[in-house]
């Protein structure tokens, strides 16, 4: 199967096996830098492809900030989640790569889960289903999201 990077329903499908993935991790094995890691890839994908939605010429950064700031361009309700962009960022870097401090990382998983959760709803209600409900190319078909 071949995605599309303009295409935002390809990100949501990426998104959505991560997602899926870091509550398996996070439930088995609480705290989980792996959890963390995956919570946040998921974040990243759902904005990136709420942004290539409303047109956004992709940038490959990892820093969530960024992408809520320029989420909040097109909707400033996106402004609630800085937050959450911060300490899911500084707790991706800190467990990716060796000579950080890990003791808070993942302390906090349910709650950055419950925020990105609430990130990920207000993109979802934002960005209708696909009419054929699958990712560009043909491949899997995306779960209906609502």
């Amino acid at each position: 199967m071949k995605t599309d990077e303009n295409n935002p329903y390809d990100w949501f499908l990426l998104a959505d096996e991560r997602l899926r993935s870091a509550d398996i991790l996070a439930a088995q094995s609480a705290p989980s830098y792996s959890a963390v890691e995956l919570l946040q890839e998921a974040v990243e994908r759902y904005l990136k492809g709420y942004l290539v939605f409303r047109g956004w010429k992709l940038e490959r950064i990892h820093d969530l900030g960024p992408l809520v700031e320029a989420a909040a361009t097109y909707d400033a309700r996106f402004s609630a989640f800085d937050d959450l962009a911060a300490s899911l960022t500084e707790q991706f870097w800190a467990q990716h790569y060796p000579g950080d401090d890990l003791t808070d990382v993942g302390s906090d998983y349910e709650t950055l889960r419950r925020q990105g959760g609430e990130m990920i709803a207000l993109i979802q209600l934002s960005v209708p289903t696909p009419p054929s409900a699958e990712p560009a190319n043909g491949g899997a078909p995306i779960e209906d999201r609502r």
